[in-house]
């Protein structure tokens, strides 16, 4: 099974070329938008959302009008003059989230002018930003053209009782808050020589912990096409110092092969392969600063639109199986995998000191004829044996790789590969090859009583699981090195803080693996690249001595008197996310990104989460294989777990001289960010169960019971709202993540208020 079915691939193929005239995915599409009732009209909604978020002019642009009509909207509603809009909000750091907000206001011709970008750069973005239009739901909703209208007076009533319930919390509403994405402060693009330590280059030598590679993504990063800009703000110097100061020793991103070598005749390229290319020699030469090495993430070779075949009969006799509109490059004809041979020999050539590559041969992505299982359909695979045609690509690889320069590791990510096979694949392939396996993977788990599995992003359950024991195994009989991937800041089971304050869970898995004698760990994903705690107990580790890192660690970063307090919670948290009630189906589509931002439906919107983007109020999906009520209950058990922590940290915050209050009050802070969040899904998913129960029922007094619930649900997320809204202000980092931005912003937390306020009018009628 595919258990990162969506996950972010974050393409850009540089063969693609968008006319002027492209249609957008789903522009013909017919299913509404989900509405905003809450407020007066659809303009009002845009308005209000929008208003931190975009300058005035640009949403009186969107309208058809005049920044007076829009400015009096906003004040219609209570809303304050328009304060300073940062810039990012309409970069390649903030526009998600705008464009997030919009999806279910505006058609495609708005949301560009909203954005100031062209319908070919939307088009672009859409497809290659992280798999963006699947976050979106593969669907884009029917919006009419929102032109500017004058209120009627009924509409006007409506906005002054948003304007009343407004001043209700104006007083947390407008309180002062740190601009969203000041957080990029704390990573300067430069660190001067002097504060520059020591630091040896890892990737080939080995260190006390016998994790020889500690690899992340960027906390910064930005998604699409890194290497061309030429400040490399993906990698700023300030985080790489700071990673290198937790032990990171490399750093992996994104590239596609054809984007980094010229056109080679029948073969694709990129005429700005050469400004890459410089991109990434800056980039290497950065990184080593701070003994940090470069891995590059292939997924070779690439699928190419159709039309690139049709183009000569020497392309068309290079073509596999089909997908849609793309098709692969068959990798049983020779000149295929010569191709890639002498592309990556070429781009190690021009980048001597890169660290490496770690490749996907079945990822998501079309690439070889059997990626994803339809070797049948290509005349030259389909009678070939799937072991051999995979040994035979990453052959190719190897030896490109190798031959660029010998000192480069080449890691093979056994994701998506058809098990039965994966023996064979392992004793066959290069010796100099490292071997990586997600660590949870097939974890049998027990969570309220329903047994389930791990697929992976899995910090609640502690590896490694029987699939990575298997091939580590066969690995290191057949001469071969291995890597663990994990996630210890975060994972989509919740990933609205840098990183979550699991610890015992996070130690117990580093001690597990170094009981393995893995070789190496990549310790995130897209998400989960920020310089903890958490990832500096790798390069401190010391096996057989979980505790007494564990002490060490809160000594470090909290001071010895707060010791006894954070270890204390770091247990209780842990042992409260034990509780999580995973299933890749809640880790993707549940609500636990936007926790209380989030809206309540008082009708069904009969919508279907996506991935990381919308939950709507789909209870079906979030829960997977259990019942209602014990995903709830089991959610309530993690959001009980974790407030039971905080008040721990709390009581250490009270003791005179107890160290460094300011980190211990951002530990608790973010803590408290969680807890609230899960709390927050516990009430969505009772109050859906109430609505449901509310509707299903013909008595009217059982009826009356369920609103009655439905009211004491909405009141208390009233309360959790008001309680996120000042932990959110002064802290930026939380909910944001790289490759979705920021999940929501405290204006969304505003429109929640009113939302509930709306909830309850309607219950109370």
């Amino acid at each position: 099974m595919r258990y990162r079915i969506y996950l972010s691939i974050f393409l850009f193929l540089s063969v693609i070329q968008f006319a002027v005239g492209q249609e957008l995915p789903g522009e013909n599409g017919n299913m509404p938008g989900v509405e905003s009732s809450w407020f007066p009209s659809r303009q009002h909604a845009f308005v209000f959302r929008n208003w931190t978020l975009v300058p005035v002019d640009r949403l009186a642009k969107v309208l058809e009008t005049s920044v007076e009509n829009v400015s009096a909207m906003a004040t219609s509603m209570g809303l304050p003059a328009q304060g300073n809009i940062e810039p990012q909000w309409n970069s390649s750091k903030g526009y998600i989230t705008v464009l997030r907000s919009n999806w279910n206001l505006l058609n495609y011709d708005q949301l560009i002018t909203l954005l100031g970008i062209t319908r070919p750069e939307l088009a672009w973005r859409l497809k290659e930003d992280d798999f963006l239009y699947v976050k979106l739901g593969n669907l884009k909703p029917f919006c009419t053209p929102l032109i500017y209208e004058a209120p009627t007076k009924e509409i006007g009533a409506k906005a002054l009782q948003i304007a009343i319930w407004v001043k209700e919390i104006g007083n947390l509403a407008f309180a002062p808050e740190k601009p969203r994405f000041s957080f990029l402060n704390d990573f300067p693009k430069q660190v001067s020589e002097k504060e520059i330590p020591d630091h040896p280059l890892l990737n080939n030598g080995t260190d006390s912990t016998g994790f020889r590679l500690r690899m992340v993504s960027s906390y910064c990063a930005e998604f699409g096409d890194p290497l061309m800009d030429k400040y490399l703000g993906s990698f700023p110097e300030g985080l790489l110092f700071k990673l290198a100061n937790v032990g990171v020793n490399s750093i992996w991103l994104h590239t596609v092969l054809n984007t980094l070598v010229a056109p080679d005749g029948d073969f694709p390229g990129s005429t700005d392969a050469p400004k890459r290319i410089e991109g990434l020699k800056n980039l290497v030469k950065r990184a080593s600063k701070f003994g940090i090495g470069i891995y590059l993430y292939l997924n070779e070779p690439r699928g190419l639109e159709t039309r690139f075949f049709e183009s000569s009969e020497k392309r068309k006799s290079l073509e596999g199986v089909k997908e849609t509109d793309y098709a692969a490059l068959c990798t049983t004809v020779p000149e295929v995998r010569e191709w890639l041979t002498n592309s990556l020999k070429t781009v190690f050539q021009d980048v001597p000191n890169l660290a490496g590559i770690f490749t996907i041969t079945g990822s998501e992505n079309l690439t070889s004829c059997i990626s994803h299982g339809k070797q049948k359909e290509c005349g030259r695979c389909k009678d070939r044996v799937y072991s051999d045609i995979m040994v035979e690509l990453i052959s190719a690889m190897e030896k490109g790789v190798k031959s660029g320069n010998p000192k480069a590791n080449v890691i093979v990510w056994d994701w998506g590969w058809d098990d039965r096979f994966a023996e064979t694949i392992i004793k066959g392939i290069p010796k100099s090859c490292w071997l990586m396996s997600v660590s949870e993977w097939s974890l049998p788990i027990v969570r309220g009583g329903i047994q389930s599995s791990v697929g992976e992003y899995s910090i609640s359950s502690v590896g490694p699981g029987p699939r990575a024991l298997d091939h580590w195994k066969t690995a290191r009989e057949a001469g071969l090195k291995t890597v663990a991937k994990v996630q210890v800041n975060c994972t989509w089971e919740m990933s609205i803080v840098p990183a979550l304050p699991t610890m015992d869970l996070v130690a117990q898995h580093a001690e597990n693996l170094s009981k393995e004698s893995v070789t190496g760990v990549m310790l995130s994903w897209s998400l989960g690249g920020y310089p903890s705690a958490n990832i500096d107990l790798f390069q401190s580790w010391k096996t057989g001595k979980m505790e007494e890192n564990l002490n060490a660690l809160s000594k470090k970063y909290y001071g010895e008197k707060a010791t006894p307090f954070v270890r204390k919670a770091w247990t209780q948290f842990s042992e409260a996310f034990r509780e999580y009630p995973y299933h890749i189906s809640t880790v993707y589509q549940g609500p636990q990104q936007v926790g209380p931002a989030n809206p309540f439906y008082i009708q069904p919107t009969g919508m279907i989460s996506t991935m990381v983007g919308f939950p709507y109020d789909d209870l079906s999906r979030w829960k997977a294989v259990y019942p209602e009520k014990i995903w709830a209950d089991q959610m309530a058990k993690v959001a009980e777990g974790f407030e039971k922590g905080c008040r721990t940290l709390k009581d250490g915050l009270k003791q005179p001289g107890i160290g460094d209050q300011k980190a211990l009050r951002v530990e608790l802070d973010r803590a408290t960010a969680v807890a609230i969040h899960f709390s927050s899904v516990v009430n969505q998913a009772r109050f859906i169960m109430a609505r449901d129960r509310f509707y299903a029922s013909k008595d009217p007094k059982e009826k009356q019971e369920w609103i009655g619930k439905m009211r004491g649900i909405t009141r208390e997320e009233i309360r959790l709202v008001k309680r996120m809204i000042p932990i959110l202000k002064k802290d930026p980092y939380i909910a944001f993540e790289s490759s979705n931005h920021y999940y929501y912003v405290p204006q969304y937390l505003l429109e929640k208020y009113i939302n509930l306020k709306n909830v309850l009018e309607q219950l109370n009628r």
